[in-house]
């Protein structure tokens, strides 16, 4: 148990030092080159002891033979450059040299920022680093300028050397090249001169048909051409336009090359999984297909003619000359063997031969014979005879075809019947001569390819029966041929044709001479559109093909073998595979020709799956692709396309974040930098990379493309660039940009990110930016406008436009500077805005309508203002306001000739007499003249204005008809000179007359309103005093407290006492009436309230004797005499509210009458 125990530990302890080791390296690989101290995690202050000792310790961690990390390599090299950096004491005191002026420079900005106590903390060390970064790329990019400077003086020298020196190589390479390709084009004009065809392309051009032998065995005959007819060969070639060949062909290696050795193959069938080949030998070889052996038995002693597989790919059926057909289970030992004693030429087995046990075969006797095994015996059903060989049969679901000499026969297995015959073609060879070769496209179409003739045979659905529509054949397409058919496909609609020989090999078949031909042309593979055009022919040269016959190839086609569809071309000793050209060999062919563009296109189209290569996507990976685009831009950057160059590199580089893709980045990044084009890939850069990389593309943006520098600020993250570093370099620009607006946005952005309000607030108003006030408000950011005053009265400027005082006013702007006088003080605000009297005349008439008070300060500078800009307002001003100095205003308005608010200043400052005479000769304002006598009530100053008047008749109308209630216009009229004429007297005369009568009539109108209401209220008061008074027996005497009980005095005010608590004594003893008393009270003591009428009679008649008993001695009430004390006391000293309030009577609207006993 405890080794167990141990073991784990152990293995755990390797594991975690693994994953330790592989932080590491990517810990490596995430720090910046230009800084070697992070590399190695040392300080600034280090050793040269800590420094070796460092990289031993780092080394031992990362070092590539000890750790299973992919880019150990590089973080390995990394390490040691910085090692090596740090240990050269040159190197090492210039990156101090540098680090130091980072650290001066920024601790200069950020005293400026945040005052001279900043904290020198960890964050201003990371803050030192990236500067020093900043400098570094920023003299890595001076020193690429200069040198590109001093290239473009010394370009024309060196592009002739660099000229001459590539003519030069060029030459030698030609020369090479010539030597090296002289044995391909003497074997070329060899080929050329035996008959082969010059538009053919060989199968080694076309695709790679590559195979164990390397050398195929080729019969060569004619003599060697000269150079000159090979250099006239060549241009003529060059001539023609190079096509992109169709197909792409592969010797099958494996068992195959091992069995050809041995022996010959026959024939041949393919499936999905699987091929099968018979031999001459008569063995069945089943290979898959990469030519790998999977089973092979001896079937036949001889040639075996014909295979055929099921559709499960479970038995596989054989016929050869030795007459027999045998039936082969691949998984199982099932065997049926079948012997016909005449030679087999072909053989179909039932697609369902497990359920349905029976097969067709055909041969020399002429005979279609189908076998079948039931559960009663076996037996043969002869289907067909004919009069010569059955060389051919294909068998589909229920339908079987095969050919003869009278042509190609249908038969449908479930009705028994044979359903047409398609005629051999006239004129056509012998049937044995070629054999006739056939392909079930599907269930319903035939293809026939018969000697120089190819047909396609439909079977359209006719009248149906018991078993279903009767079918009958229809001839689709029939075209003639120059060559013979060897085997038949279909390929994305095109036919695929294996082709032998030309007229003269048809020529002799139809004079049935043919033999064995010893200089017979290679095997081609053509293409051809359903429109019957060839589309691309390739040339097989074949081992041993000078000495085959039609009869010795077959085309098999093999549906979805690997990863497409393909065929397989079949001679006596070689199987060759042929499938459509991929993506990758489109790629590469189109890569070797330089056509890059093209290359990337079509991968795209294929990964959005489009286009013809769309089933091919998953041939090209990623990094494939890149590479591509990757070499391609690299071309279009040395021919100086620049633009195009990015737009390549936009789409090839990859995006996974990973280190690879980090490196292509930045590599692509400076190489356009390098070019001073960094516009062209700026907008697409990824995240993820070195922030020194997106500070450079910054940096060279902001002097060459300004829009696209604020674009990438707004859409990088926060943390790929020092964003103050930024601030500060756009700062320096704005002035000198063209676009300053840009920049400002910029900023305003920048601070906002920097979370400094006070300088990106600046910004946004210097933009108008819409809703930045509300923003202010909001985010309570007063402290961060205080210095802005100006700024905010340009934005209501901005917003408003052409507006009036009070729209001003009303300004956000001005709005938020009055109504937050304490984060924003006005003592502030006004010094801002002394430079913009307009400014500050809309902020203190603001600050005025607000709070008269909290322009107080300001009331002389207001005054100034009024008379610059609204002199209308002046005057309201001072009336209003009681701040302003009377000198000064008085000065203010004299300088202006401000009359009327000069009077009014006059008048406040005591000078009557000057403001008066001011009305009367600057203004000769009579109205005026006398309003402003009535306001100040002063009789010397109607004096002065009569005594002014006396001699100038527009005054004298004009006191007549305006002041005459108020002076006396006799004494007006006695002090006029003899003899003035008075224009307009009369109706002045006659006005004051009607005024005067008009003010008796309505005083004496006015005294008898006033008698009638008098004697109305007279009434009505005595008859509300002459009613009684009720009282309740909780009542209680005012001056006693006591209940109300015997007798008691009333007031007319409404107070009720006991007699004896007011009246004298002595008073008390005069009026009292002992008889009222008695007879008041009945024999029980109580009173009489129900006695009889002439009781009641004798005590209120009492009760009246003694109450004008009383008024004699003038009783007052108390509670009212109190009052009336208090009241006249008041009125010399004075009394609170509170006071008054407590002293009031209960009923003061009833004074203190006469008393009345109840």
């Amino acid at each position: 148990m405890a080794e167990s125990n141990s073991d784990v530990d152990r293995l755990l302890q390797v594991e975690a030092t693994q994953l330790t080791r592989q932080r590491e390296v990517d810990r490596v690989l995430a720090q910046s080159v230009l800084d070697p101290f992070s590399i190695l995690s040392l300080p600034h202050t280090c050793t040269a002891t800590e420094i070796k000792l460092a990289y031993r310790n780092k080394s031992r961690l990362i070092h590539p033979d000890k750790t299973a990390h992919a880019q150990a390599r590089d973080a390995f090299e990394r390490l040691k450059r910085a090692e090596t950096e740090l240990m050269d004491d040159e190197k090492r005191k210039s990156i101090l040299a540098l680090m130091e002026e980072a650290r001066r420079e920024l601790a200069a900005q950020w005293t400026k920022e945040r005052g001279e106590g900043f904290e020198r903390g960890e964050e201003f060390e990371r803050a030192v680093v990236e500067k020093y970064r900043a400098i570094v790329v920023d003299i890595e990019w001076r020193r690429r300028q200069r040198l590109k400077q001093e290239m473009a003086k010394e370009g024309v020298v060196a592009a002739r050397e660099e000229e001459a020196a590539r003519e030069k190589k060029r030459r030698k390479e030609e020369e090479r090249e010539w030597e090296d390709g002289r044995e391909q084009r003497v074997n070329s004009w060899r080929d050329f001169q035996a008959g082969k065809m010059k538009k053919k392309k060989s199968a080694a051009d076309a695709g790679s048909l590559a195979s164990t032998n390397d050398t195929p065995d080729v019969e060569e005959t004619g003599a060697p051409a000269t150079d000159s007819e090979l250099e006239d060969s060549e241009e003529e070639d060059s001539e023609e336009e190079e096509d992109e060949p169709a197909l792409r062909y592969k010797r099958l290696g494996g068992s195959v090359p091992g069995l050809f050795e041995k022996d010959t193959a026959s024939t041949l069938q393919a499936c999905s999984r699987f091929l099968v080949l018979g031999t001459h030998w008569g063995n069945v070889v089943v290979i898959d297909i990469e030519g790998n052996l999977i089973k092979q038995w001896r079937a036949h002693s001889a040639t075996v003619n014909s295979v055929s597989v099921d559709l499960d790919n479970e038995y596989v059926a054989s016929g050869g000359d030795d007459g027999r057909v045998v039936v082969h289970g691949l998984y199982n030992d099932d065997i049926t063997i079948v012997d016909y004693s005449r030679p087999v030429k072909a053989v179909a087995i039932d697609p369902q031969f497990a359920r349905r046990r029976r097969f067709v075969c055909g041969g020399t006797a002429g005979q279609v014979i189908m076998y079948e095994k039931k559960w009663y015996g076996k037996g043969d059903t002869i289907l067909f005879t004919s009069a010569g060989p059955i060389l051919s049969i294909q068998w589909v679901d229920s339908l079987v075809a095969w050919a003869c000499d009278e042509g190609v026969q249908v038969y449908d297995v479930a009705r028994a019947m044979r359903i047409t015959q398609v005629a051999r073609p006239e004129g056509s060879p012998r049937a044995d001569l070629f054999t006739c070769r056939l392909q079930w496209r599907d269930a319903r179409t035939l293809d026939v390819g018969w000697a120089d003739f190819v047909q396609v045979v439909v079977l359209r659905e006719g009248a149906p029966d018991a078993l279903g529509p009767l079918l009958y054949a229809e001839i689709s397409v029939l075209f003639r041929t120059d060559f013979v058919v060897c085997g038949l496909a279909v390929h994305r609609s095109q036919f695929l044709v294996l082709t032998y020989g030309d007229h003269s090999t048809l020529d002799q078949g139809r004079a049935e001479s043919q033999g064995r031909d010893r200089n017979a042309q290679p095997p081609e593979l053509r293409v051809i559109s359903r429109n019957i055009e060839e589309m691309s022919s390739d040339a097989l040269p074949l081992d041993g093909y000078s000495l085959l016959q039609p009869n010795d190839y077959m085309l098999a086609y093999a549906p979805g073998a690997g990863d497409a569809d393909a065929w397989f071309i079949l001679s006596p000793k070689q199987l060759v595979a042929v499938r459509p050209r991929g993506l990758t060999d489109h790629v590469q062919w189109l890569t070797e020709r330089g056509n890059y563009h093209q290359a990337l296109a079509d991968i795209e189209d294929a990964y959005a799956e489009r286009g013809p290569w769309a089933m091919y996507r998953d041939q090209v990976r990623e990094p494939e692709y890149g590479a591509i685009g990757q070499h391609y831009a690299q071309v279009l950057m040395d021919r100086g396309n620049l633009a195009e160059a990015a737009q390549v590199c936009l789409r090839v580089l990859p995006r996974d974040g990973g280190a690879q893709s980090v490196a292509a980045w930045e590599a692509w990044i400076f190489a356009f930098a390098e070019a001073n084009a960094l516009q062209l890939i700026a907008p697409s850069i990824p995240l993820g990379l070195s922030s020194t990389v997106y500070e450079m593309v910054l940096a060279f943006l902001l002097t060459s493309d300004i829009a696209q520098f604020k674009a990438l600020v707004f859409a990088w993250p926060a943390p790929l660039f020092n964003a103050l570093s930024v601030a500060l370099a756009v700062e320096d620009q704005v002035e000198k940009s063209g676009d300053p607006g840009a920049l400002r946005e910029t900023l305003a952005f920048l601070y906002d990110r920097l979370n400094q309000p006070a300088k990106s607030l600046r910004y946004h108003l210097e933009l108008y930016a819409a809703g930045v006030l509300d923003r202010i408000r909001r985010e309570n950011l007063f402290d961060a406008v205080r210095d802005k005053a100006e700024l905010l009265m340009r934005y209501d400027d901005h917003v408003l436009g052409e507006a009036s005082l009070r729209e001003r006013c009303a300004g956000a702007g001005v709005l938020l500077l009055t109504d937050n006088t304490d984060a924003i003080p006005c003592a502030s605000v006004v010094k801002q805005l002394v430079a913009s009297p307009e400014h500050l005349h809309v902020y203190l008439h603001a600050l005025l309508a607000r709070d008269a008070h909290l322009g107080a300060p300001f009331a002389d500078l207001q005054v100034e203002l009024y008379a610059e800009y609204d002199s209308d307002r002046l005057l309201d001003f001072l009336r209003i306001s009681t701040y302003y100095s009377f000198d000064r205003a008085l000065e203010i308005c004299e300088e202006r000739g401000l009359v009327p608010e000069m009077v009014f200043v006059l008048g406040r400052m005591g000078d009557n007499h000057r403001a008066l005479m001011l009305i009367i000769e600057r203004l000769r304002d009579v109205p005026r003249a006398i309003e402003f006598a009535r306001e100040q009530n002063d009789p010397e100053l109607w004096s002065d204005l009569m005594v002014y008047s006396r001699d100038k008749p527009e005054f004298i109308v004009g006191l007549l008809e305006l002041g005459g209630t108020l002076t006396r216009p006799t004494k007006l009229l006695r002090s006029m000179p003899g003899g003035l004429s008075v224009p307009g007297i009369r109706r002045a005369l006659t006005r004051v007359l009607h005024d005067y009568h008009l003010q008796v009539e309505l005083c004496t109108d006015c005294k008898h309103v006033l008698d009638a209401d008098c004697e109305l209220l007279s009434d009505g008061l005595r008859t509300v005093q002459h009613q009684g008074l009720a009282l309740d027996a909780e009542q209680t005497c005012l001056v006693c407290q006591a209940s109300l009980a015997g007798d008691v005095l009333a007031f007319w005010c409404g107070h009720v006492f006991h007699d004896h608590c007011v009246l004298h004594p002595d008073v008390l003893r005069k009026t009292m009436l002992r008889g009222a008393s008695d007879l008041a009270l009945g024999k029980s003591g109580s009173r009489l309230l129900h006695g009889s009428i002439d009781q009641r009679r004798m005590l209120t008649q009492s009760k009246l004797d003694r109450t004008m008993l009383i008024r004699q001695y003038h009783p007052a009430c108390p509670v009212c005499a109190e009052y009336d004390q208090k009241k006249m006391a008041q009125m010399h000293t004075g009394w609170s509210a509170g006071e008054r309030k407590d002293n009031e009577p209960a009923n003061e609207f009833l004074p203190p009458m006469q008393a009345l006993l109840i």
